[in-house]
Order: structure tokens, then C-alpha cells, then sequence
């Protein structure tokens, strides 16, 4: 499973980085400036992102758990302060507006025929959770760099088995970091957040591409992760023809 670096907690807004976030949406004053990265185009674009060979099976997306580290984050590096942002910047939850960038993506990208809004015992249950979405700044000799991570971490449940269970099918945890340049103006955090996002997204999609989860043609042992021992009675993913 794909480990991130660390987790960072979202702790209390630096002054600073309010003054550089009016200043960012004073000049975008011709644009609609909501601070809601999963309608709005100044923090976020949709990844383009089609499977070239459809599933067959529906899924269940659960909410997304927000599973972000509460233990504090270190404050300085080298001897210089490290400051980070807030989720008070957001219009709504970061949670609930990553929910929506998820669903958006799986149903363009055609990994699954379907999002149901209940989970039947033939579905699969797909359960995200939020283990890092952060911005900040580190201060350094000459100046400042600014930083923002996301990382998503993606469990796939298969369909009920004969002991009325779900076998996991899938956990990964698909992520990414951006680092601005040393400067003494660097760029405003909450602009990197998007392109972290969009590789997110883009590893995430790739990943359960790659999965087969999707596909009931597929084998179940070579959708279980290697160290899973599938039960015999589980062997295939498709109706017997007995």
C-alpha cells in the first residue's frame, strides 16, 4: 500500500496567509472567487480520465470518512517556524466537496456502470477516507515556501460472499505534495492545493483502473492484493454455468 510521508493536521490559519488569500481573490475579481474547490474552476479542475475497458459492476460510494491526524504538527524545521493553513478558508467542509470530486469522477470515468445510493449485496462498497488535505508555509533564509498535500485513502469492498461477508478487495492510499520555490512572495498555498488534487485524483482513477475491481469477467485472485488468500468457493468473480 502506497504510504504518504505524513499526515499533516489542518492547525490555525496564519495572519499572513490570510492577507495573501484576499490578495489572491482581489485579483480574481473578475472571476467568481467562491472558495468551493469542487465547483469552481480557480481552485480545481475536473481530470480527464476514461477507462478503455468499462465495468460491469455497480458501486456504493460511502461518505468520506475524514480520518486527518490530530496529533500537532511540528512547528518548525531547521529553526525556522512552519505555519499552516485552515479549513475555515472553504465555503463548506473540505469533506463534503471532495465527496463531490470523487463521485464526478468515477461516474465520467466509466469504471463503474453506476453509483447506487444503496449498497446491494451484488454492489461494491467503494469507503474513501481524508488522511491529508493541508496548506502552509515554511519559513527559510530567503524567504518562504509555500506546501499543500492530499492524500485519499481507498477501500473496495467486493460483494457479499456465501458467509454473508465482504472481502476487501482494494486499499490503497493514492496522494500527492506540491512545493513552491524559495521566495520572498511565494504562491499562495491554497493554489497548490488544485494541482495536488488533480494528481490525486489522476492515481486514484489509475488505480482502481488497474485494480479490475470493476470487472466481473476478471478473476477474483487477481483482484485480491497478494498477501489475501481467496476462499476456494471465491475463485471467480462470474456466475457459475453449472
Amino acid at each position: 500500500m502506497g504510504v504518504m510521508t505524513h499526515t499533516p493536521r489542518i492547525s490555525p490559519v496564519w495572519p499572513g496567509m490570510l492577507l495573501a488569500t484576499g490578495l489572491l481573490l482581489a485579483g480574481c475579481s473578475s472571476l467568481d472567487a467562491t472558495a468551493d474547490f469542487s465547483n469552481n474552476e480557480l481552485f480545481f479542475v475536473d481530470v480527464p480520465f476514461a477507462t478503455k475497458a468499462p465495468g460491469d459492476r455497480a458501486v456504493f460510494v460511502a461518505p468520506i470518512h475524514d480520518d486527518r491526524a490530530s496529533d500537532a504538527l511540528p512547528q518548525h524545521e531547521r529553526g525556522f517556524p512552519i505555519r499552516y493553513g485552515s479549513d475555515d478558508f472553504w465555503v463548506r467542509p473540505v469533506s463534503q466537496m471532495l465527496a463531490e470530486v470523487l463521485e464526478r469522477h468515477l461516474d465520467h470515468s466509466g469504471l463503474f456502470p453506476s453509483i447506487t445510493t444503496q449498497a446491494s449485496p451484488e454492489s461494491l462498497i467503494l469507503k474513501p477516507s481524508l488522511v491529508s488535505f493541508a496548506v502552509g508555509a515554511r519559513e527559510v533564509m530567503a524567504g518562504s515556501i509555500s506546501f499543500a498535500e492530499v492524500g485519499l485513502r481507498v477501500e473496495v469492498f467486493g460483494p457479499v460472499d456465501d458467509n454473508g461477508e465482504r472481502p476487501l478487495w482494494h486499499d490503497e492510499i493514492y496522494g500527492n505534495q506540491q512545493v513552491s520555490k524559495e521566495s520572498v512572495h511565494p504562491v499562495n498555498p491554497y493554489r497548490l492545493i488544485g494541482r495536488a488534487l488533480q494528481i490525486t485524483m489522476s492515481r486514484t482513477l489509475s488505480g482502481l483502473d488497474g485494480s479490475n475491481v470493476g470487472r466481473s469477467q476478471v478473476p477474483v485472485a487477481a483482484i485480491l492484493p497478494a498477501d489475501a488468500a481467496p476462499k476456494p468457493e471465491a475463485a471467480s468473480a462470474a456466475p457459475s454455468k453449472d
